[in-house]
């Protein structure tokens, strides 16, 4: 097991059930060893109720990420091996999605929706093996940019602001193409058939690791409905040169610096890993919808709710599909489990060993101080933001935070976008430049300092915050 006296690296809490994050948990080891000979480090994954904490030692997650990025990413014959298997896995399971959609799953047999969600289980699985490498090439990746591009600063600020740009994706992400096309909808000759179209199309843009829910119609219409014709064209014109606009502000400095062909490579790499755990998100908010389905159907047969299925493994899930009895499981395992697991090995662990394990490891040790530093994610127009601090743990909690004042947040999930929207400014305790946050935060032109450790502990609900863009530090001036 890990040691917690070491330096940790802690993602999350987030919002998350057991069985979501399973899949990726259970395909980051020896799935991923057999693909790429490498794979994530020992982790310690706690699941308390409805949230999830996964946890690692924070020096063996900066040394495997620098293996997968040499080995794996930086040859071009592995990447475009890489890029291969990743088109192959994602492809097999949207057809499996496409047969569930098709399916009428009530008039299966318990044998034939076993069989279903088997290969369903299988073709996820082997998604997240290749999808959870994103975060083991873009830590690097994001590393061996800013390291490059050091000597050629000699103010940190300009560095820092230089990066932001270097590090922004030349294509916009799924959230921002959402509500472009929905902007559309407002100029359409057939508002209610385009609207239609839309939520058949995004009706999966809120789900999360803990839930999935139907967006319909009305929700859609809810979001434009003060959008006028002129604000519609307006937004339109703006998103249109998105792509040229991105690109030219990288290439006038990639030009001003005289980067060398390696430092070039470093920039496009980074530019593709982060469309890349884009398009790996699109693909698992879809999939959650559909694990919602085949949990419905399974919970209508056993009788046991849907939220209590997900603290099953895959496996389990299929078990229960088939008719066989998992309610012992699941009461073992309701409120609190813990995982360890390495390649080659995982534990399981619940009630007094799992309570011992979460309070051994979910302890905040941090220094109390009112400066914070992190990354410059995003400058925004100014070289500095001052203003009220809201503590958001949740997207749940997200109707808290008023227009203008800064989301302060462990870090984001894409249930966040509507909250992230009216926020004047973001900080996070998890991230670089190629996380959630960071990314949408550049496609608003939001603030956004990430990677601050300890900021949701040290920062309360009230507190006026001065953040120095460039810089990436955050002061509490007034608490």
């Amino acid at each position: 097991m890990l040691d917690s006296s070491k330096k940790l690296f802690r993602w999350g809490p987030i919002d998350s059930a057991l069985l979501p994050l399973a899949y990726p948990m259970l395909a980051s080891f020896d799935m991923m060893h057999e693909l790429f000979g490498i794979c994530w480090p020992e982790s310690l994954i706690i699941y308390d109720h409805d949230k999830a904490l996964w946890i690692l030692e924070n020096d063996a997650v900066g040394s495997t990420g620098q293996s997968f990025m040499e080995k794996v990413i930086l040859p071009d014959r592995e990447r475009q091996r890489f890029y291969k298997v990743w088109d192959e896995r994602a492809e097999k399971l949207s057809g499996i999605e496409k047969e569930i959609e098709k399916a009428d799953l009530e008039k299966m047999s318990d044998s034939e929706l076993g069989g279903l969600v088997k290969r369903w289980n299988a073709a996820y699985l082997a998604f997240w093996a290749v999808g959870m490498t994103a975060e083991l090439a873009n830590y690097p990746l994001e590393a061996r940019l800013k390291n490059l591009l050091k000597p050629y600063f000699e103010d940190e600020r300009d560095l820092n602001e230089a990066f932001a740009t270097l590090s922004t994706p030349d294509e916009m992400s799924f959230y921002k193409k959402e509500e472009s096309e929905l902007i559309e909808v407002v100029l359409s000759k057939d508002r209610d058939k385009a609207l239609a179209a839309h939520a058949s199309e995004y009706f999966w843009i809120y789900n999360n690791y803990l839930e999935a829910k139907v967006l319909g119609e009305d929700y859609f219409a809810g979001e434009i409905a003060h959008t006028t014709a002129e604000d519609a064209q307006a937004f339109l014109r703006e998103m249109k040169d998105y792509k040229e606009r991105v690109t030219k502000d990288k290439a006038e400095i990639v030009e001003k610096l005289g980067l060398s062909e390696d430092e070039r490579k470093s920039v496009l790499l980074l530019n593709d890993f982060i469309i890349f755990q884009d398009v790996r998100k699109r693909y698992h908010l879809i999939a959650t919808h559909w694990l919602e389905v085949l949990l419905g159907e399974i919970s209508r047969r056993c009788g046991i709710s849907v939220r209590d299925l997900k603290w099953l493994l895959p496996d389990e899930m299929k078990n229960a599909a088939r008719g066989e009895e998992v309610s012992d499981t699941v009461e073992a395992r309701k409120h609190l489990t813990v995982f360890s697991i390495k390649k080659g090995k995982t534990e399981s662990f619940v009630r007094n060993k799992a309570s011992k394990i979460e309070k051994e490891f979910n302890k905040a040790d941090f220094e109390k101080s009112v400066n914070l530093q992190g990354t410059v994610a995003c400058t925004g127009k100014h070289r500095y933001f001052r203003g009220v601090a809201k503590v958001v743990q949740s997207p749940k909690e997200g109707e808290k935070l008023k227009a203008g004042e800064i989301l302060v947040t462990t870090m984001t999930t894409p249930d966040y976008v509507a909250c992230i929207k009216r926020a004047g400014a973001i900080i996070t305790d998890i991230g670089g430049v190629t996380c959630h946050a960071a990314v949408v935060s550049r496609e608003y032109g939001i603030p956004c300092i990430v990677g601050t450790e300890n900021a949701t502990k040290v920062i309360k609900d009230g507190d006026i915050l001065e953040l120095h863009n460039l810089r990436g530090t955050v002061k509490i001036v007034e608490g």
